[in-house]
């Protein structure tokens, strides 16, 4: 009689357990969609981060051989296969630049929590299957 009123204690227990693994990986599935849903429909992007970069000149006597250089001019730094360069951008296309560069920004933060959220669910789902395995006598 103690051994099953534990077994059932137990089997209670994972049962709960189960439970709110179930709700967690609905919420998270919630969650998922959402993200899903934005990088469905991107707005265009280009690569990179604008910067304001500072610049020296050519002539001798000028003021920026002493520190105050020439700037700020707009810069758009992309990393490509661990190369950094920097391109520079006309003052005109700035803002469409900056708009495209912080929208490839949002579109790579959105890919890596939909991405952290397929590890979290695949790791409740295995904590689910471990619970259901059975080995066969």
């Amino acid at each position: 009689m103690h051994i099953l009123l534990y077994a059932d204690m137990k089997d209670k227990k994972v049962r709960e357990h189960l439970s709110r693994l179930r709700q967690k990986i609905h919420q998270s599935r919630e969650i998922w969609g959402g993200h899903i849903e934005k990088l469905l429909h991107p707005n265009p992007m280009i690569i990179g981060s604008l910067y304001e970069v500072y610049k020296t000149c050519s002539k001798p006597n000028c003021s920026c051989k002493e520190g105050k250089k020439h700037g700020p001019f707009p810069a758009l730094s992309v990393s490509i296969k661990g190369k950094r360069s920097l391109k520079m951008v006309r003052k005109e296309d700035q803002p469409a630049v900056r708009e495209k560069a912080e929208a490839y920004q949002a579109f790579q933060q959105g890919l890596a929590r939909v991405r952290k959220l397929d590890k979290e669910i695949d790791s409740m789902l295995e904590e689910i299957k471990a619970q259901y395995l059975e080995e066969y006598k």
